[in-house]
């Protein structure tokens, strides 16, 4: 069951009615449930995707690698784990991507894993009187780590096999790190089950030599800066029904 208030932002992205301090704003293309169910036909493209966003994340047509978007520029990681620059007519099944806002930035503590992060993340939205109950909040993390777990997927071929269905095979492949050095960006969403968003802290990272990259599993920082965009509040589903 979806949770109301992130329904309520959807619905008012989908209707144009945004608060009136509003300043930047979260597209989230298609559903987890989609994802999940094998859906991995694009919906979407790079270049209409990101064209403009401070920070993104993505699957590439036919679960064939991750994809992030930081600093400008959209990164395909593929199951080789060696980025290549996206080309705007890329496909995409899902995808999340954020717009304008203005970032809080915290430094992160030496030893943080994602728990850490995450909760730090929270502090940051509390201090600001909102709360990721009720809202999706833009995140990145830019600095030195001492260990990094990233995985990205081999691409399948129709028939497509639903993620984590009794007995598929996944084409997962993980790439471990340490020390390692980079960017991670992505979003902290509720702690909902809901089908439509990714519980929790989701994130995909690219080195700053632009030589490895993915989603990560794993982290632990030796030194960091978290940037926050805790304005970025609504989230836009295209399909989702809309209430009346």
């Amino acid at each position: 069951m979806i949770n109301m208030s992130l329904a309520t932002a959807i619905h008012q992205s989908k209707q144009g009615a945004h608060p009136r301090d509003h300043s930047g704003h979260i597209r989230q293309i298609e559903t987890m449930h989609d994802l999940f169910a094998g859906r991995y036909n694009s919906v979407t493209t790079v270049g209409e995707t990101f064209d403009g966003a401070v920070v993104g994340l993505g699957v590439a047509e036919a679960v064939d690698g991750e994809i992030v978007h930081v600093d400008g520029t959209t990164w395909h990681i593929p199951a080789d784990g060696i980025p290549r620059v996206a080309p705007p007519e890329l496909g995409m099944p899902f995808a999340v991507a954020a717009f304008g806002g203005e970032a809080v930035t915290r430094e992160v503590p030496e030893g943080a894993g994602f728990a850490d992060i995450t909760a730090l993340v929270d502090s940051v939205l509390a201090a600001e009187t909102q709360h990721h109950d009720y809202l999706v909040a833009a995140v990145k993390v830019v600095g030195d780590f001492s260990h990094v777990l990233l995985r990205s997927e081999h691409g399948q071929t129709p028939p497509y096999q639903p993620l984590g269905s009794p007995g598929s095979v996944t084409g997962e492949v993980r790439f471990e790190f340490a020390p390692w050095q980079g960017t991670l960006a992505g979003f902290r969403f509720p702690d909902v089950a809901d089908d439509v968003v990714i519980p929790g802290l989701h994130l995909h990272g690219i080195s700053r030599d632009h030589s490895s990259g993915g989603h990560c599993h794993e982290v632990t920082v030796t030194s960091g800066r978290l940037y926050v965009w805790v304005d970025d509040v609504e989230v836009e589903v295209p399909g989702l029904p809309v209430a009346a």
